[in-house]
């Protein structure tokens, strides 16, 4: 589904305890990633590599200061987990990214607390938040990448599949992202992952084409439901570098959606 783009995930390890009644154990391990996945199609993860020499570089970076656009040399996304339990989350960087600054590991993100993710220009990868140890799970993909004047790039991605809610928000605005918590809809999902509730494999994964899987549809447009849902790609909202992400419904409660 991604042209040129092979990637290494996570391991689909066994469900949690939580998913049995309890919460998830603090600290608990967290296996190496050995999958493939795929995600949005032009989402901000499938940004172009950087091919420049530095003096085009230089031109492009005084291009995007022109143009307003974000001029750091690094970029934080501020991550909150207000979804009640603690997560799995893991980071991914794009095949010839710079990895995150700190190489963070696999680990288990604790209810109520916050995280960030520091990036340096060039980098284009992935930060997947989910209830169990799985590739498909719901992800942010981040882009901080030339030759567009190194402007920040930003989305939720449901495409491989959907485990919990997340939105972003660049300045206080959200600009991607669905909180609508889809294992309360109502609706039917077209494939259910180990365990109740856990994750939902999005059947539209391989399909460029919406509209989205009914059990999707109430985040179309709001974050990526299949490879082309573009109305989610929140590409030149954040140029003044300030990303904020929730993973759960309470913040941002007042949209019921981004569109």
């Amino acid at each position: 589904m991604i042209l040129g783009l092979y990637l290494t995930a996570l391991a689909i390890a066994t469900v949690p305890a939580w998913a049995r009644g309890r919460l998830a154990p603090r600290g608990s391990p967290i296996p190496s990633p050995t999958s493939i996945f795929g995600t949005a199609v032009g989402g901000a993860f499938d940004q172009p590599k950087p091919t420049i020499a530095p003096v085009l570089a230089n031109m492009a970076k005084n291009m995007a200061k022109e143009a307003g656009a974000f001029n750091g040399d690094r970029l934080t996304v501020k991550i909150t987990n207000a979804f009640g339990w603690d997560l799995p989350i893991s980071y991914q960087s794009n095949v010839g990214s710079p990895t995150i600054i700190g190489n963070p590991s696999t680990n288990t993100f604790l209810a109520g607390s916050n995280t960030q993710v520091v990036v340096t220009r060039n980098f284009a990868g992935a930060i997947f938040i989910g209830k169990s140890f799985d590739p498909a799970n719901s992800k942010i993909e981040i882009s901080f990448s030339a030759p567009q004047g190194y402007r920040p790039g930003v989305d939720v991605s449901y495409v491989d599949g959907y485990s919990v809610p997340i939105t972003c928000s660049c300045g206080g605005v959200p600009v991607t992202g669905c909180n609508i918590p889809l294992f309360r809809t109502g609706r039917t999902c077209p494939q259910n992952g180990p365990g109740d509730k856990v994750i939902c494999y999005n059947p539209k994964k391989t399909i460029n084409g919406g509209p989205a899987d009914p059990f999707f549809q109430p985040c179309q447009g709001a974050a990526y439901t299949y490879p082309e849902d573009h109305a989610a790609n929140a590409y030149g909202k954040c140029d003044n570098g300030d990303i904020q992400c929730c993973v759960g419904v309470r913040i941002h409660a007042a949209l019921v959606k981004h569109r």
